[in-house]
């Protein structure tokens, strides 16, 4: 009689026992929180590979010169200015030199055709050399021996002055200075010019069509090598 009593006190004690023993794969799941990346729609967003290449940039050369009258500028100040200075310091000494060899300056006119010869070669080396310097600040590719010879060519102007006039005012002598700088610059601008065009001969231009296709749209273009 007490084991039919206890029965249904054992079956109390064992069912919540045997409900957690049971497995958890039919209780029910949490939802996943959704995130910000999830919630927006890529809408508008052309994938990478419908994405259209991009054409590519074409830059100037790094060591491209100035433009031409800049470097005339830079050129025509450089040779002024050092040629003054050739001028200054070969007359000077050309003066002395003739004091001690001959006469003075105002003595005779030996004295003073040397004195002149020498500040002339003095002018045609230092324009030369005030060319070179101005136009290489302005990236030019001109040569110096060229220039050199510009130089020592435009000094034949003053040169032909003191050997032909007696007593040249410094006016003339002074235009005749100006010789060699037109002719250094001269001189300088077409080494500049060889110089480019052996370089364009050694890299021509090429010019390769290209074609970028998307959907629903595509462009043409040259792509190129300068």
């Amino acid at each position: 009689m007490l084991s039919h009593l206890n029965r249904p006190i054992l079956l109390t004690l064992l069912l919540p026992a045997l409900a957690l023993a049971q497995p958890m794969d039919d209780a029910p799941r949490m939802p996943e929180p959704v995130t910000a990346t999830q919630q927006r729609p890529a809408v508008g967003r052309p994938s990478p590979a419908s994405r259209p290449p991009a054409s590519p940039r074409m830059h100037p050369p790094q060591d491209a010169p100035f433009p031409l009258g800049a470097r005339l500028v830079g050129e025509t100040v450089g040779g002024a200015l050092i040629g003054a200075s050739g001028l200054a310091v070969t007359f000077l000494g050309g003066v002395l030199v003739s004091d001690q060899v001959s006469c003075g300056y105002s003595e005779c006119r030996s004295g003073r055709n040397l004195s002149l010869i020498s500040a002339s070669i003095g002018m045609g080396l230092g324009a030369a050399s005030g060319v070179y310097l101005g136009g290489s600040l302005m990236d030019a590719r001109g040569g110096f021996l060229p220039t050199l010879l510009g130089g020592l060519v435009g000094t034949a102007a003053p040169l032909a002055v003191v050997a032909l006039s007696d007593e040249a005012s410094w006016a003339v002598l002074t235009a005749t200075f100006a010789v060699p700088v037109v002719t250094s610059i001269l001189a300088f601008e077409l080494s500049h010019g060889a110089y480019e065009r052996r370089r364009q001969q050694e890299h021509p231009v090429v010019l390769v069509p290209t074609v970028s296709l998307a959907p629903g749209s595509g462009a043409l273009g040259l792509a190129g090598r300068f």
